[in-house]
C-alpha cells in the first residue's frame, strides 16, 4: 500500500518549497507528468545544463521550446533525466552537490520498483521524493538523508 502525503507533512525546508513553489505551482505544461515536473523543476532551479539519458530528441525538443536557453553537451549537468530507474547508472555521471535527478516510470513494474529503492539506498543520495510515475533524487550534502512520498 503507498501512503504519501502533501507539502504539510514535509519537515525539510528545502523539500517544502520545491514541493509547494514548484510542484504545486499553476504553470502546467502540455506534456506528460513527468515532463511536466521535469519543465517545472528546470523553471524553479533555473537550470541551465541537462543531461537526457538515450539522448531522447522528443524530451529534448520539449525543453528548448520553453527554455532555449538549454545546454546539453556540458561536462557538468544541473538536472539529469531517465527514462526509468533501471537505465539510472549513478556512477556513470559527473554529479555534484546540487545536480537533481529526475525518473520515470518508478512503480511502472516490479523491476522498476527494485531499481528505484536501489537509487535511494546509495549512499551519496541524500533525498528522494516519490511522486508515483516518477522520482526525483537530490545529493543535498549538507541535509539530513530523507524520503518523501508525496501526492501530485
Amino acid at each position: 500500500m503507498f501512503t504519501s502525503t502533501n507539502q504539510h507533512g514535509v519537515h525539510s525546508p528545502f523539500v517544502y518549497d520545491y514541493v509547494t513553489k514548484c510542484l504545486y505551482s499553476k504553470k502546467k505544461y502540455p506534456n506528460t507528468k513527468t515532463l511536466n515536473i521535469l519543465l517545472k523543476s528546470i523553471a524553479y532551479f533555473e537550470i541551465k545544463n541537462v543531461f537526457i539519458h538515450k539522448n531522447d530528441e522528443n524530451i529534448k525538443n520539449s525543453i528548448t521550446s520553453h527554455f532555449p536557453h538549454i545546454h546539453f553537451d556540458k561536462k557538468t549537468f544541473d538536472i539529469i533525466y531517465f527514462d526509468t530507474p533501471i537505465n539510472a547508472t549513478l556512477n556513470l555521471i559527473n554529479i555534484q552537490n546540487n545536480t537533481m535527478i529526475i525518473i520515470n516510470d518508478i512503480h511502472h513494474s516490479s523491476k522498476n520498483t527494485a531499481a528505484w529503492e536501489r537509487i535511494k539506498n546509495t549512499e551519496q543520495v541524500i533525498i528522494t521524493i516519490d511522486m508515483f510515475y516518477c522520482g526525483a533524487v537530490f545529493f543535498r550534502k549538507k541535509q539530513a538523508r530523507e524520503h518523501f512520498k508525496i501526492r501530485i
